[in-house]
């Protein structure tokens, strides 16, 4: 990339939009090496942005200048943090910022859109704005640029995202997936350890606090326990029984209720690897590519044994063979369900999430597959409890906040409605500068649906009452 000297990195984007990944990488890494030295011990409060860095043009390299402690226009507030705007700073709170410079440095864009034109220059209504753009996932950044991989596109999403919680808390660990991440891309480029086309679908072992970070579903917790996480941690006792050990379990229920999030910390429970596949892991445009990737995820899940294997959206992955499938998708299905079939034998445990379980292959549910059938609803009224208590925490709240009224107020909500009004009721009480009330949270319900209705649960009531689902 051309440069010019004492140029700062947002003429530089101004002119080349987008930088080769290699340069933006290079840049990014002085960017988390200079705030690792520079703010290691405390944070001004001030913001990260393409204008605080300087390109430099001996070496590709970058240099971090003096924060300035306050933005002072809407451009730069768009890189602050959620929790920036409670004048909280945190480590994680640069981390942010500088992921979104690394996603503007790749795609040329920003992870939002935000409309600014309508809105006049009144700092609470920018801040409703921002809020409200980020209410929707950015794209990946090689939607824009191809010569991004999958791995730093999940790193970037990481960065960047909103949730406090699931955010890298220091610029160490952001660097550090960089670095490890682009590793593991070139460590694993040979046969049958990742797809045809060099994606990785890597078994991690992640440690948590496992089925104590999960709100209510005391129901499903135990039925985890005693059906699967027992027969799975004390094999010989079961063997010694003849009771078969179970290869997998489905998970079905409305979308919002937690079916991913409980499998991970299913996988936290009993410490076993793990790896989430999605549909678009697998395609390929390739005769035969997905089934080829299909034998590659399970080689990957035998090594790294005893594993989980967690299918989302299994209903597009194992689609019911009887629906006029081209012969390519039902070959697949095929190499899936073999691969699937008694692989408890070789440490392998699968966990498969659907909202439409009509749509899925029966065969899928055949004993030695999926052993186990979950119904996931919608959490009750002590779950809701908890998810409120879990979202405010933290928060400026003030002492009327009655969580069982709220919970009494909020049923059939799922837990992605009540974080949602959680954090609205958060947004009203920021305009007024004032702290999180029974009101604003009472308020926000009354104008909020539930995002399933009571149409859609009947139908997963009347999946658990038949013959086939339970």
């Amino acid at each position: 990339m051309s440069k010019k000297s004492d140029e700062n990195l947002s003429q530089l984007l101004e002119r080349e939009k987008q930088l080769p990944v290699k340069d933006a990488l290079s840049v990014q890494t002085d960017i988390l090496n200079a705030i690792k030295t520079a703010y290691k011990e405390s944070h001004s409060g001030g913001i990260i942005t393409p204008d605080n860095i300087f390109v430099t043009s001996e070496d590709g390299g970058a240099m971090l200048s003096d924060l300035n402690p306050e933005p002072v226009n809407h451009i730069r507030r768009t890189y602050l943090a959620p929790e920036c705007f409670w004048d909280i700073y945190l480590p994680a709170s640069d981390v942010f910022s500088t992921g979104i410079i690394l996603y503007q440095m790749i795609t040329g864009d920003f992870p939002w859109k935000y409309d600014f034109e309508a809105v006049p220059d009144d700092p609470e209504d920018i801040v409703t704005k921002i809020f409200e753009a980020r209410k929707n996932p950015p794209r990946r950044p090689s939607f824009y640029n191809d010569s991004c991989d999958t791995y730093l596109d999940e790193i970037i999403l990481k960065a960047i995202s909103t949730d406090l919680e699931k955010r890298y808390k220091t610029a160490d660990e952001f660097l550090d997936a960089l670095t490890s991440g682009k590793k593991a891309v070139d460590t694993v480029k040979h046969p049958g350890s990742v797809s045809s086309d060099g994606s990785p679908l890597r078994a991690e072992k992640k440690k948590g606090r496992g089925f104590d970070d999960v709100a209510g579903m005391k129901d499903i917790k135990d039925a985890l326990y005693q059906d699967v996480i027992l027969p799975l941690t004390e094999k010989s006792l079961y063997e010694e029984y003849k009771i078969t050990v179970p290869s997998g379990m489905l998970l079905y229920g409305p979308p919002g209720c937690g079916k991913t999030f409980i499998s991970q910390k299913f996988a936290e429970e009993i410490e076993y690897s793990f790896v989430q596949v999605k549909p678009s892991d697998l395609a390929s445009i390739y005769v035969h590519g997905t089934q080829e990737k299909i034998g590659h995820l399970f080689k990957e899940a035998r090594e790294t044994a005893p594993s989980i294997i967690f299918i989302d959206e299994v209903d597009a992955v194992l689609p019911n063979r009887q629906g006029g499938l081209y012969h390519s998708y039902a070959s697949e299905v095929n190499e899936f369900l073999a691969q699937m079939t008694e692989c408890y034998e070789d440490g392998i445990f699968i966990i498969a999430a659907t909202n439409c379980p009509e749509r899925i292959d029966p065969a899928i549910l055949r004993t030695g597959r999926m052993d186990k059938v979950f119904y996931v609803e919608p959490p009750d009224s002590e779950a809701r409890v908890e998810m409120f208590g879990l979202y405010l925490k933290d928060r400026p709240t003030d002492s009327d906040i009655d969580l069982e009224i709220l919970a009494g107020l909020s049923e059939n909500y799922v837990a992605s409605d009540i974080k949602f009004m959680v954090n609205e009721a958060s947004r009203n009480a920021l305009k007024e500068r004032a702290k999180i009330s029974q009101n604003h949270l009472e308020d926000v319900i009354k104008k909020t649906s539930p995002s399933v209705s009571e149409n859609q649960i009947r139908k997963y009531e009347t999946f658990k009452n038949s013959r086939v689902f339970v």
